[in-house]
């Protein structure tokens, strides 16, 4: 399995100017998991700013990990 580097972004607009934060992770699935750590910060700039928000995890092209399958030991390899 491959996995990538994963972006999840913030942004909004603040006085007519974008504000964008970013929080790079190591996997998509780490940055799906923060997503809902981040709700109540969404609520409250959706409450402050109006509906000129998102949030989202953005997958880079960048491998950050491959898992390789192990080896079976030759013992069990013949059945």
């Amino acid at each position: 399995m491959i996995y990538y580097y994963t972006a999840l972004v913030i942004s909004y607009a603040l006085g007519g100017e974008e504000v964008k934060t970013v929080v790079w992770y190591d996997r998509e699935q780490h940055c799906q998991e923060a997503m809902r750590v981040v709700d109540p910060l969404y609520s409250q700039l959706y409450d402050l700013y109006g509906n000129d928000i998102m949030v989202s995890c953005h997958v880079s092209e960048k491998v950050s990990y491959i898992l390789r399958p192990k080896l079976r030991p030759e013992e069990l390899s013949n059945g």
